[in-house]
């Protein structure tokens, strides 16, 4: 079993606004097919769910915490891209993510493995992702299989 990686690169002003970008780039491509509880997400990011963090938490200091907004906090946490991912795409099968800089290849396929076994997997969507942030600028690399 091998990983056939694509890249996907764009700017945003949001982690929101990547997610969102991120989803409509899968769906022009349209070569990967979801099978809801049998399709599987693999999300391996760094940082993602920091900016929005940080963001939310200049709001709160800026408005206090009662008035920050309520619209960047779920994307404070890392796993909120690959719950939009399944939400958009209407995976309901076993959904990851790992806080790592790197791809273990070995690991994942061992993963799927088990989880074919475990939950009837047909596949698994696996992305990479990377966030970049220059002034109020961000930039996304993403590498999915």
């Amino acid at each position: 079993m091998e990983l056939n990686w694509n890249t996907y690169e764009t700017t945003g002003n949001t982690e929101a606004d990547l997610a969102e970008k991120f989803v409509d780039a899968i769906h022009v491509e349209n070569n990967f097919e979801f099978y809801g509880n049998q399709t599987a997400i693999c999300f391996i990011t760094l940082n993602a769910g920091t900016f929005s963090s940080i963001a939310f938490w200049e709001n709160a200091l800026e408005h206090s915490p009662r008035f920050a907004n309520p619209g960047i906090f779920p994307w404070t946490l890392a796993n909120a891209t690959s719950g939009y991912i399944a939400r958009k795409f209407s995976i309901t099968g076993p959904n990851y993510t790992i806080i790592d800089n790197r791809i273990n290849e070995k690991q994942l396929i061992s993963n799927f493995k088990t989880d074919v076994l475990k939950y009837s997997i047909k596949n698994v969507f696996c992305v990479y992702w990377d966030i970049k942030k220059t002034n109020k600028q961000f930039s996304l690399i993403a590498k999915w299989s």
